[in-house]
């Protein structure tokens, strides 16, 4: 007896669990769909909101008035532009600088007389000629005259070498005749370096046997 009623409480709790795995299926599928006709106790339906269509409001056409511009005669209004003040420049004075020499023309120079070096030239000769006198007012040393002249001339001559000037005397030879120059010739005082100890004296010469030597003396400044 004990072994056929297992076969039957196999075949029973078998039956049991597939009815509960029904059931709970038709409970999720409920749980689903409400609305499923295999609910008995479905909820109620909610109504769907009406939404009533409005009236869309149609622009109207709105008329822009015109402004119809007026003839104003208005006169023109002359500009005037004031010139600006013209600032007139001052003059700047330059101080050139002042060089002060240690010789300068023995008062009584220049002078013009006939020349008496070379007698056998008499008139065929023009020439400037001195001396040097040093601050001791003695015969000076070691200095040179420098003259220029038209047409690029230009000679020096050693102090001390014309003695028939006195003993420091100097003689430059400007042409072998006389002729008329106006402050053309130019004679300076050099020492043996070529640095100037004097100023720079224009002389004049004339077309005048009587003034062919120009005697041209030079003594200390200071």
């Amino acid at each position: 007896m004990r072994k056929r009623r297992r076969p039957i409480l196999d075949v029973l709790t078998s039956a049991l669990i597939y009815a509960t795995m029904m059931v709970g299926g038709i409970y999720l599928y409920i749980f689903v769909d409400p609305q499923s006709f295999i609910n008995p106790f479905p909820p109620p339906r909610v109504p769907v909101r009406a939404i009533l269509a409005t009236e869309t409001p149609v622009p109207t056409s709105t008329s822009i008035p015109t402004l119809v511009p007026t003839n104003t005669n208005v006169p023109p209004t002359a500009i005037v532009i004031q010139p600006e003040p013209t600032i007139a420049p001052t003059a700047t004075s330059v101080v050139e600088p002042v060089t002060v020499y240690n010789y300068v023309l023995q008062e009584g120079s220049i002078g013009h007389t006939s020349q008496f070096a070379y007698p056998e030239l008499g008139c065929d000769w023009l020439g400037v000629a001195g001396t040097v006198f040093d601050v001791q007012g003695n015969a000076a040393e070691d200095l040179i005259v420098h003259v220029e002249g038209p047409d690029g001339f230009s000679k020096d001559a050693l102090i001390g070498t014309k003695t028939e000037f006195g003993p420091a005397g100097y003689e430059v030879t400007l042409a072998s005749a006389p002729v008329a120059t106006d402050m053309l010739y130019t004679v300076q005082l050099l020492d043996v370096f070529g640095n100037p100890v004097s100023e720079s004296y224009p002389v004049s010469t004339f077309d005048d046997c009587d003034r062919n030597l120009i005697l041209v003396n030079f003594v200390w400044s200071q």
